[in-house]
C-alpha cells in the first residue's frame, strides 16, 4: 500500500516505521517545510493519507486532500 503521511513528527514516524516493518510504502511526508505539496498529489500514487498534525491544521489539510486526490470506487 502506497502511503502519505500528513504531519511528519514523532507519531508520523512511528508510524511509518510500522508502516515499513508491514511492507507499505510511505511515498509522501508533508511537514510544515513541505505543506504546500498536498497541491500537488496527482504527482504520487496513493492509495491512503494519514493526517496526524495539529487541530489548527487538520482541517485545512483534509479539505485539500479531498480537493486534489482522484478517488476511483
Amino acid at each position: 500500500m502506497n502511503i502519505a503521511l500528513i504531519g511528519y513528527g514523532k507519531m508520523g514516524k512511528a508510524i511509518e516505521q510500522i508502516a515499513v516493518q508491514h511492507g507499505h510504502h510511505i511515498v509522501l511526508k508533508i511537514n510544515s517545510a513541505n505543506v504546500d505539496q498536498l497541491d500537488h498529489l496527482d504527482n504520487y500514487t496513493i492509495d491512503v493519507a494519514i493526517e496526524f498534525t495539529n487541530p489548527s491544521s487538520a482541517k485545512e489539510n483534509v479539505l485539500n486532500l479531498f480537493e486534489n486526490v482522484y478517488i476511483s470506487i
